[in-house]
């Protein structure tokens, strides 16, 4: 019984990995389950049997959770976009509440706003200089269409990517897909993630080796980011806390203008607009609510 309620809770942090703005590692802490996580992580070298006994159902669940719901989630970005969007950037500000008591403002100073403008302007920028790709259009397959050191410099690219990704798993309140999706990589890892699935069960072997070109390097960044960032991140949360959230926020309150930046406009539709600024308050009062 034990060990259904460990895939349990291991299926609700995969669903919650999966949809951006949404914390994995803050669910894992609301259920109490973040520090024997992180432990089993961090000790892997040390005792490995052990920690992956620790891993294995949480692993389960999550691969289960998050399976399952990724061809949901492209439906709706095909569809609704900007629905879509604004739903995910209200579970995202949402959270800011939560995250801004987190921050002592005593303890971090002039560095903590700092850091917090540094990361919002850099944030901002990218996106202006990346034009569409801020709303998570960056062209993978045609990248892997050029030459040797073209293709190389992709595959080391989403290695990056992976790794990034698995820092923020460590740290509650930040989402690292909401941090794919403000880099441009968010739905082209989830399509190509689908189109595997796909490969998978209709026993289609070209597909899912086709697919093995994106999801290899950035499965490579996910698993050795994790291990390689867990230390980091536990030692920046424990002796630099209030900095780190300072960069967190900054983060999160730059993430409307590069989800939202490639969005046509233009041709939306009065029902999906209101459906949108409807999603967009209930879900940044919902979460709001729950940080409560």
């Amino acid at each position: 019984m034990k060990y259904v309620k460990e895939i349990l809770r291991g299926l609700l942090i995969g669903i919650a990995g999966i949809v951006p703005g949404v914390s994995g590692g803050t669910l894992a802490v609301s259920m109490g389950v973040y520090d024997k996580i992180i432990g089993a992580v961090t000790h892997m070298a040390s005792e490995p049997k052990e920690s992956l006994r620790t891993l294995f159902p949480y692993a389960l669940g999550g691969a289960v959770g998050m399976s399952g719901l990724a061809f949901i989630i492209e439906v709706l970005f095909v569809k609704f976009p900007f629905a879509t969007s604004m739903t995910f950037i209200g579970l995202i500000v949402g959270g800011v509440p939560a995250l801004r008591k987190k921050i002592d403002r005593h303890q971090s100073g002039m560095k903590g706003y700092a850091a917090f403008l540094i990361v919002f302007c850099l944030m901002i920028i990218m996106t202006i200089a990346g034009g569409e790709k801020g709303s998570g259009s960056v062209n993978l397959v045609g990248a892997y269409t050029g030459g040797i050191s073209s293709r190389f410099s992709v595959f080391l690219c989403l290695i990056c990517v992976g790794m990034i990704s698995a820092a923020t798993m460590v740290i509650p309140g930040v989402s690292g897909t909401m941090l794919l999706m403000m880099m441009g990589y968010y739905q082209p890892v989830l399509s190509s993630f689908n189109r595997l699935q796909s490969g998978v069960l209709t026993l289609n072997a070209a597909q899912v080796i086709a697919e093995q070109k994106i999801l290899i390097p950035y499965t490579i960044g996910l698993v050795s980011g994790i291990f390689l960032c867990a230390h980091m991140v536990e030692s920046l949360m424990e002796n630099y806390e209030s900095i780190t959230y300072c960069v967190i926020l900054g983060l999160v309150l730059s993430s409307p203008v590069v989800i939202l930046w490639g969005i046509p406009f233009s041709t939306l539709g009065i029902g999906e607009i209101a459906a949108g600024l409807i999603s967009v308050a209930l879900c940044t009062a919902g979460v709001a609510r729950m940080g409560e």
